[in-house]
């Protein structure tokens, strides 16, 4: 069986869904298998990997595939627009992937229930999100910068906020994060620590 990721009591649409999306995350065993994840692409558009253990004595995928599909075009009417597109649904020994794009990091945000800015530190405050933190170098821990700092950045610089718990990929290089965040070697892929009760903060280019 899959976990809740859509848990909004406002949004009944993804009631369904919820009964799929039960249980904790068991991503995919093995090297040919796809690992949860969401991807920021450069025309400001989110890809989303979804690959968990699937119960078939519960589910078939084919059902799956429906109940995704409904709630992407319930999604689609709500916002009178195709802003979330299901790429694929499909299941392998075992576990079960949905592949899906966002039109933008508000519309990932909104379906998945969840904190996911991404856009100018300036931008982010003007959204009301806290920028008094302190975020250190991803390649010097003991260099940090403050909110001062932060709003200072140039043009150039992007701020990823989110309680997501899927790994990100970015469309850079994280160059500072918060102290709840791990990164992998090439700084491309930033993950929210499990035991982390706040958002993740990542700046980067």
């Amino acid at each position: 069986m899959w976990r809740s990721r859509l848990v909004s009591p406002k949004k009944k649409t993804n009631a369904l869904l919820v009964l799929l999306l039960a249980t904790a995350l068991t991503s995919g065993c093995g090297s040919e298998t796809e690992e949860s994840r969401a991807e920021l692409q450069k025309d400001g558009s989110v890809k989303s990997v979804i690959s968990e253990s699937f119960d078939k004595s519960d589910y078939d995928i084919n059902e799956l595939q429906q109940m995704v599909l409904e709630e992407s075009a319930s999604y689609n009417r709500s916002v009178g627009d195709s802003a979330v597109s299901v790429e694929k649904v499909s299941e392998k020994d075992g576990t079960a992937s949905v592949k899906m794009t966002y039109r933008s990091a508000a519309d990932y945000a909104a379906f998945n229930d969840g904190i996911f800015f991404v856009g100018s530190p300036k931008e982010a405050e003007e959204e009301g999100y806290n920028l008094n933190k302190v975020l250190s170098s991803t390649r010097n821990p003991l260099e940090t910068v403050g909110e001062a700092d932060i709003l200072d950045m140039d043009g150039d610089v992007r701020i990823l906020i989110t309680d997501m718990k899927d790994p990100v990929v970015l469309d850079g290089k994280a160059i500072y994060t918060s102290d709840n965040v791990q990164t992998d070697k090439k700084y491309k892929t930033v993950t929210l620590k499990e035991e982390s009760g706040e958002p993740a903060y990542i700046i980067y280019k």
